[in-house]
């Protein structure tokens, strides 16, 4: 491609009806023209950029970025764009403009486009194009209406949009000729015609207050890389988090990336709207993260080293990790540790507490808590995706020594691989598996025993008195299983026989006033917590602006 043979017009005027001075106002702290005249920049040299404007303020932002202006005088800004291309032909051929060369025409109101697109357009003549046109795929059912008004349908079947034929709507983003063809036909519209198709974001044309909107939210809009991974050890609480994070920052890209190696994690998060990228390790993270150079890198890895989130800060603007006690959380811009805080890191570079939890998405759109009932009549069991240490047996063993005739809900997660039969233990109940609903399944429930991960703060959000049995020694440090947020902890799952464990449950079946106090304490501590105030304080405090 021949710089020397191609010369951009940009016509921009001052006044504008539905969104008042619209080329100069601030979009993404730059004004709108300049976006365009950027992205020209980085294939044309600013001596063959030429903005055309009756403006003086948009003369002085074009003449800062070091591009040619012509002054035309004001009009009322009815004449076409062809009329305007030709109109500044006379300036373009004194900069030395030959017949021979390609005129190309950018809009300064489609902020979104491309420099690759400009490209496209000159490779486009080299291979025999008369005129380009950039356009965009805007199929839809669509109507017309007769000579009488009688409406008549442009499709011939209904279906759904994506099956119809394409419909390709022009965007005037970039619109060109050779200057010769121009001078001949007073066209920029020249057989043979090539159409360069552009995407919905760099197809936005700039016209009014709504349209500005939209731009707004799309430059706001950052790269989000999570890393979260799931397996029968590990269980299913990070990709859980994961998840939930991912849903409150879902007008960002968002990409989940998960361990190649623990199949689980990849099984569950294949089943939502989200960007998936199974990864090999660490090490495959990091070549992610070095590729796609994102604004925010989150981990819910636990303990991480210095080196590894060293490596990480490299290629990312931000790192932010969730539960972690290892020397990586020290270099992170931010932990979030509401189970367990980290001691040694500073208290500024630190969300602990339970307001500071993330929940599943389905317990922020939950207005109701669970009843509260004098006598007991349906106990949940809930230990989590794996449940590896087979807490789920050990309580329902404990539940048939307590002569307990209630209802018994089981809930297993994907992770759990065994036979389970609530008859052989001769109880009555339901045995639930992966529950897309999980507030429907708690709120029934008068009383909880659970292991003392995220479950634990799901039911405490819901009213619901826990009884909880760590899975393993990190567990026993959560600091959230305490009787201050509504829970009775009774160590270590695997060190509790079951007559200590249905001895505890009786007494707790048997003490309303107990499970009430309980409950009023669980609902006291997580009356401020929300995913999206804390989204909100993990942005602040990474000065996310």
């Amino acid at each position: 491609m021949n710089n020397g043979s191609f010369w951009i017009l940009i016509p921009a005027r001052g006044g504008s009806r539905g969104l008042p001075r619209k080329n100069v106002r601030l979009l993404g702290g730059l004004p709108l023209i300049t976006h365009v005249i950027r992205t020209a920049l980085k294939v044309c040299p600013c001596e063959r950029i030429v903005v055309i404007t009756d403006d003086d303020e948009i003369a002085a932002l074009t003449a800062v970025e070091g591009v040619s202006v012509m002054r035309e005088p004001q009009t009322t800004g009815r004449a076409t764009l062809d009329q305007v291309s030709l109109n500044a032909l006379p300036f373009i051929q004194e900069l030395g403009a030959q017949d021979g060369d390609i005129y190309l025409t950018l809009q300064p109101t489609c902020p979104f486009l491309r420099s690759e697109r400009i490209v496209e357009a000159l490779e486009a003549f080299e291979g025999g194009a008369g005129s380009i046109i950039t356009v965009v795929d805007d199929r839809h059912l669509r109507w017309r209406r007769k000579a009488d008004g009688q409406p008549i349908p442009r499709y011939v079947a209904r279906v759904n949009r994506q099956v119809l034929e394409p419909d390709l709507r022009e965007t005037g983003a970039i619109i060109g000729c050779r200057i010769r063809d121009l001078k001949i036909h007073k066209t920029r519209i020249v057989e043979p015609i090539q159409l360069i198709e552009v995407s919905e974001n760099e197809a936005i044309d700039i016209d009014g207050f709504a349209d500005w909107a939209v731009a707004n939210y799309l430059i706001s809009r950052r790269e989000i890389i999570i890393r979260a991974d799931a397996g029968p050890t590990l269980g299913m609480g990070h990709v859980y988090r994961a998840l939930a994070i991912a849903q409150e920052l879902a007008h960002h890209k968002v990409t989940i990336a998960t361990d190649a190696g623990q199949a689980l994690g990849a099984a569950f998060l294949s089943q939502f709207p989200f960007d998936l990228r199974e990864v090999e390790g660490d090490t495959g993270f990091l070549t992610l993260i070095a590729e796609c150079q994102p604004d925010l890198v989150i981990l819910d890895q636990l303990d991480t080293d210095a080196d590894y989130v060293g490596a990480l800060k490299g290629n990312a603007r931000s790192v932010v990790t969730f539960e972690d006690q290892g020397l990586g959380a020290q270099e992170a811009d931010l932990l979030v540790s509401d189970l367990y805080p980290n001691l040694n890191v500073p208290p500024a570079r630190q969300l602990s507490g339970i307001t500071n939890s993330i929940l599943a998405p389905s317990f922020e759109t939950n207005t109701q808590q669970a009843p509260f009932k004098e006598r007991v009549q349906n106990v949940l069991l809930i230990f989590g995706g794996t449940d590896p240490s087979h807490l789920t047996e050990k309580t329902l063993t404990a539940l048939t020594q307590t002569k307990y005739k209630g209802h018994c809900t089981v809930v297993t997660g994907l992770g759990f691989d065994r036979p389970l039969a609530l008859e052989s233990y001769g109880l009555e109940g339901t045995l639930l598996s992966d529950v897309k609903y999980m507030p429907g399944v708690m709120r029934r429930a008068d009383l909880a025993v659970s292991s003392a991960g995220r479950t634990v703060t799901e039911l405490t959000s819901l009213g619901i008195p826990v009884l909880c049995l760590c899975q393993n020694d990190k567990e026993l440090t959560h600091t959230h299983a305490s009787p201050r947020f509504g829970v009775i902890s009774l160590g270590l799952g695997p060190l509790v026989n079951t007559e200590s464990l249905a001895a505890h449950i009786e007494r707790l079946i048997a003490a309303p006033l107990l499970r009430r106090t309980l409950r009023e304490r669980a609902l006291h501590e997580t009356r401020e917590r929300a995913n999206t105030k804390v989204i909100s304080r993990i942005l602040d405090a990474i000065d996310w602006d």
